[in-house]
This record gives structure tokens, sequence and C-alpha cells, in this order.
């Protein structure tokens, strides 16, 4: 018995010694290595591709700025050198008058006493017969001359009012293209070139302004002619109109005796 009991106590020390050492699996060890380096490789792996893309992203944003400072941004461009001055000249209305407003407004006194800043002479509103009777001369009759007189005074006005525009549009023009010479992005020569555009048509559409006015004075020239030749036919067709009359009148007064004539006898 009492040799039994220190054995026991051997054995109760043995165990609880080896209690005290883990037990490991060496391939699984190995494995749990090889996992975590993988994961390590693939994470690696993502960060490089990440940089890559940051990398071309940065490439593009360096590529797009450079194309903005190139072309600049058309919204920015708010006072283009031009604009201002070609609103304002679209907006100006013509001085001329219409062929309408041309005939109302024509006066007969007007044309008798015109003499074309003394290029002619003035007939005056009276007339003095010779029997020495003073006689108004009828108005109306001078109206159509009057609305030619207004004509060519209209286009001369016309003229001069274009004339002036004229000069201050190419005036302009002239600034732009200076200024179209000296832009620095793209966006700013396409503006510019659509105000150069502008002032062009512009240009053109004032000349037509002269060439309106011109019109009007041919269009109450041929009026005035016409109206000179339907007079001239009234009057023929009056003429004939009296003739006739007169021959009738003629007959009825003196009629042919058609009677064989009477020699007296003795």
């Amino acid at each position: 018995m009492k040799a039994l009991i220190p054995f026991l106590a051997i054995v109760g020390v043995a165990a609880t010694v080896h209690a005290q050492y883990v037990v490991t699996d060496p391939i699984s060890d190995v494995l749990n290595e090889v996992m975590h380096t993988e994961d390590i490789a693939k994470t690696v792996e993502m960060i490089e591709n990440q940089v890559q893309q940051i990398n071309a992203l940065t490439q593009q944003l360096q590529q797009i700025e450079a194309y903005v400072k190139a072309v600049g941004d058309p919204s920015q461009l708010l006072n283009i050198v031009g604009a201002d001055a070609l609103i304002s000249s679209l907006r100006t209305s013509g001085v001329g008058q219409t062929l309408g407003q041309l005939e109302q407004l024509a006066n007969g006194i007007q044309a008798m006493r015109d003499n074309g800043n003394g290029l002619y002479q003035s007939i005056g509103t009276t007339f003095t017969t010779p029997g020495g009777v003073q006689l108004p001369r009828a108005e109306d009759l001078y109206r159509k001359f009057a609305a030619i007189q207004d004509a060519a005074q209209n286009f001369q006005t016309v003229y001069d009012d274009v004339m002036q525009r004229r000069n201050a549009l190419r005036k302009n023009i002239a600034e732009t293209t200076q200024q179209l010479q000296s832009a620095t992005t793209e966006a700013e020569a396409q503006k510019l070139s659509g105000v150069l555009t502008g002032y062009n048509a512009e240009l053109a559409a004032i000349d037509k302004q002269v060439d309106q006015a011109a019109a009007e004075s041919l269009v109450l020239n041929v009026q005035n002619q016409n109206d000179r030749e339907k007079q001239e036919q009234a009057r023929k067709e009056e003429r004939q109109a009296e003739f006739s009359e007169a021959m009738r009148d003629y007959s009825t007064t003196f009629q042919i005796n058609d009677a064989p004539p009477v020699f007296p006898t003795r």
C-alpha cells in the first residue's frame, strides 16, 4: 500500500505536466500560411490596380483641364467685343418712309413752291390770265409732283442715314476682327466669328434700305407717267366726243337743201 501511493503520485504529476503542451497539426499550419500569403498577394494586386486607375483618371483630368484651357468655357465669355454694338444696330429702325406714307403726305402747295434748292423755278400757287385776272392753281393736280419730290428727299435722308450707320459698322467690324486675331481660346474665337457674321448681315440689310428708297422713287415716277398717259387718253376721248357732238349739232342747225334749184322765168 505504501508503494502504490508514490506511483500514483508520479502518474498524476506526469499527467499534469503533459497537459501543459499544445498539440499542433503541421499540415494545417502550412496551409494556413499559404492561404494567408495568397490573401496578401491579392490585396497587393488590388491596390496596384487601384493605383493604376487613379493614375489613369489623373491623366484624363489633366487632359480635360488642358482641353478646357485651350478651347475655353463659352458660358464664361459674357462680354464679347462688338456684341452690344451689333444688338444696338439691329434694334435701330430705318428713317425712310413707306410708299403709302409718301402718297398720303404729298402736298400740292409744297410742290408749287419747291425749287429744288435753286435748281428749278417755282411756279407759285397762283397765275395770271392774259386778261390780268389772278387765279389760284388747283392743289390736287400737283400732289403727284409733290410725291416725287418727297420721294427724292426721302432717298437722300435714307442715304445719309445708311452711310453714317455703315461707317459705324465698318469700324466695329475692324475692332472685332482685331479682337479675333488675339483670341486665346476656341470658344472666344467662335463667338467673335458669330459677331462678325452678324455685322456683315446687318451691313447688307441697311444697304437694302437705300435700294428700297430708290425703288419708291421709281415707282412714284412710273405712277406719274401712267397718270399722264391716262389723262391724255381721257382728253382724246373727250375731244372725240366733243367733235362728234359738234358735228351732230352742225347737221341739225345747217340742213342741206336737196331740192332742185328753181330759176326765175319771164
